[in-house]
């Protein structure tokens, strides 16, 4: 088979290219990490906060080790330094795939980027706002006389994933819009097999919860669930765009 000088030199400029915005978005994590190191009280009051509405001044967190204290704040930086230029390395990204799609991938992707974010948003801030219920519900099984001192990295970890295992579920609707979009899944098979549905999210609930323990899995399945039955609403929205489009372009085609 005769080499393609053009197709090679075409293939090295786009690792070129993906090289340069990987090296720029590890830049961008960086100086997020370095920032978040400043501000590394702020960040750690914020994810405090839960617990502490559950323990007030009883709370106590225990190191076991001299590193530990250098260990937490070097992670906390760095996912929250990774979250801080995430809108940053999203740009990259569009960037390097934007220019190899068609108009209407990219009228798509404009769509369902904000609305990911958005319902990210919306996950995170979800878990945030439950997560005293659920730690008072845990601190309700100490006995009198019995003392919690907790590990701070075990703590943060686990409030980390929770919020982040919010903030991946609740991009339900978006793969549902997605779905609609390239005519998979329609609002009328939503409503037909709700039941489904609902057994479906409460399994996802299951195993998506890091702590794996029941009233953790209900707390997620109950969004999910109401995330589901507004998914039918999104996609009939979906299939009313869609159908615009077609009159449109139907209408276009019939111009002399």
């Amino acid at each position: 088979m005769a080499r393609n000088p053009e197709r090679e030199m075409e293939l090295w400029e786009h690792l070129a290219e993906l090289r340069g915005r990987i090296f720029r978005s590890l830049l961008y994590v960086a100086v997020g990490m370095v920032i978040c190191w400043l501000f590394y009280y702020d960040l750690r009051s914020f994810l405090e906060a839960p617990l502490r509405q559950v323990l007030g001044k009883d709370l106590q967190f225990l190191y076991t080790n001299v590193t530990q204290p250098f260990m937490v704040r070097m992670q906390i930086s760095l996912v929250a330094g990774l979250i801080l230029a995430l809108p940053l390395i999203t740009l990259e990204m569009w960037g390097f795939v934007a220019p190899g799609l068609t108009p209407e991938e990219k009228k798509g992707f404009h769509v369902v980027v904000p609305l990911s974010i958005l319902f990210f948003l919306m996950g995170v801030t979800t878990a945030y706002v439950i997560l005293p219920n659920a730690f008072r519900w845990f601190v309700s099984f100490l006995e009198a006389g019995e003392k919690l001192e907790q590990n701070p990295l075990q703590y943060i970890v686990f409030v980390v994933k929770m919020m982040l295992a919010f903030g991946i579920v609740f991009q339900l609707p978006v793969v549902l819009m997605f779905l609609a979009w390239i005519g998979l899944v329609t609002s009328q098979m939503l409503k037909e097999n709700w039941r489904t549905a609902l057994v479906l999210t409460s399994v996802l609930g299951a195993v998506a919860t890091p702590s794996q323990d029941a009233f953790s899995m209900v707390l997620m399945a109950l969004p999910l669930a109401g995330l589901y039955f507004a998914s039918i609403w999104l996609v009939g929205m979906v299939e009313r765009m869609r159908s615009r489009q077609a009159l449109q372009e139907s209408a276009g085609m019939g111009t002399p």
